[in-house]
């Protein structure tokens, strides 16, 4: 007979059969860390008995007596408003293996959640912590335009943004861990000027996202204001960089430097550059040294995502278990300037 088809015992059937107290057993199964007083030889006893009386923890007891579900849900958007899946997203997937690193030493569980619209409407994540289903909530790829976060901000329960943090004063409060995207323009645009560039123009991708005012403060600390006619918005795509890094540079301005706010767009101009070449450098406010190509002429940021996924997953539990400290972090970035 499977493991699997077996009956289960309960925890006070396990502390019989090794005959120690419930309590001295609880404490070995559910110890995640840190010091424990029970001596190996102890705690090994007992995971061999719970594996080999086929012991299952009863998920109800301990939502009850802990107040606690150990569930985590990460929140991303769905497909159809991404335009693929979020696993497409090499960002995504280095944070997420930040997340399991911090995550699997904690005992708590990872529940992927899609934001769709019908759930946003119905409050749904707010039942979701009512109903004791989750004890805290990580939201990746909100837009500045979207409403739905203003429900999450009014929430009391734990939750942190990863990356994006939505528009507007009240978002100021909200609790987030994102790469530094002014340190990132700032450092982009400080070495495109020592590099001799004056006139900049800049493929700044999708005007909804909520790095777009962070990249603007990065720029003018620098010392450059970049004009609204000299900014062109599109998807992220190789495309829309060199059809767009085109139409600026024939418009007789005279840019010789073109900001890009994703590498995509920054190979479409490069490519460009290649057929037309001219005196225009190339700077993208993002990127990772794991997808940087061989061919890529352009400088460029590391955003260290790994970190991200970490440091808000670290946060989040230390807020579920009671510590109130205010989570605003800016992970810093790296440059390739060769």
């Amino acid at each position: 007979m499977s493991q699997s088809s077996r009956k289960s015992c309960t925890i006070r059937d396990l502390a019989r059969h090794v005959g120690l107290s419930t309590c001295t057993v609880s404490r070995v199964l559910n110890h995640h860390g840190g010091d424990l007083s029970i001596p190996e030889k102890t705690r090994q006893r007992i995971r061999d008995a719970a594996r080999e009386l086929n012991y299952v923890p009863n998920v109800n007891a301990q939502r009850f007596f802990k107040r606690r579900s150990y569930v985590i849900g990460l929140l991303v958007p769905p497909q159809e408003e991404m335009g693929h899946n979020a696993f497409y997203d090499t960002h995504f997937v280095e944070m997420l293996s930040g997340i399991e690193k911090e995550l699997i030493p904690t005992g708590y569980n990872l529940l992927l959640l899609f934001n769709r619209p019908e759930y946003q409407e119905n409050n749904r994540y707010e039942g979701m912590f009512r109903s004791g289903f989750l004890d805290g909530l990580l939201v990746w790829g909100a837009r500045r335009s979207e409403a739905y976060w203003k429900n999450l901000a009014m929430l009391s329960w734990p939750r942190i943004f990863l990356t994006s943090v939505p528009d507007g004063e009240a978002a100021m409060q909200l609790p987030f861990v994102a790469s530094d995207y002014e340190q990132a323009a700032a450092g982009i645009v400080s070495e495109l000027l020592r590099g001799n560039c004056r006139r900049f123009c800049w493929l700044a991708g999708k005007e909804d996202t909520s790095i777009i005012p962070q990249l603007r403060a990065g720029i003018s600390r620098a010392g450059v204001e970049v004009p609204d006619v000299a900014v062109r918005y599109s998807d992220y795509t190789e495309e829309a960089g060199e059809e767009l890094a085109a139409e600026l540079l024939a418009s007789g301005a005279g840019y010789d430097a073109i900001l890009a706010t994703a590498p995509q767009l920054a190979r479409g101009a490069a490519r460009l550059l290649k057929r037309n070449p001219a005196p225009v450098r190339i700077g993208c406010f993002d990127g990772q040294s794991s997808t940087r190509r061989a061919d890529d002429e352009f400088i460029s940021v590391c955003t260290n995502d790994f970190e991200i996924g970490k440091t808000a997953l670290d946060k989040l539990i230390a807020r579920i278990e009671g510590c109130d400290e205010p989570v605003q972090v800016k992970v810093p970035v790296s440059f390739s300037f060769s």
